[in-house]
């Protein structure tokens, strides 16, 4: 997994959720663990496609559960 996909969505996370300043943000995490809602979760996802230039489908949105899931769909669109 390369790592500069791996920080810039942690980035994305801590800019997002400043409370979670300090605390470690596991790529296993699921997005309710860390403590992040639905409206959140669509502001990340918004903040994704415009860091890393792609397109999220609607159809995919929900499948997001974990950060892993945003990582693993960012380097299938070939990036990282």
């Amino acid at each position: 997994m390369n790592t500069n996909v791996i920080g810039e969505v942690e980035k994305l996370i801590r800019g997002l959720m400043p409370e979670l300043d300090g605390k470690e943000i596991s790529p296993v995490a699921s997005f309710e663990e860390l403590g992040m809602d639905s409206l959140t979760r669509v502001d990340l996802l918004a903040e994704v496609e415009g860091s890393f230039g792609i397109q999220v489908p609607d159809e995919e949105v929900a499948s997001f559960v974990r950060v892993n899931d945003v990582i693993d769909f960012i380097k299938t669109t070939g990036i990282g």
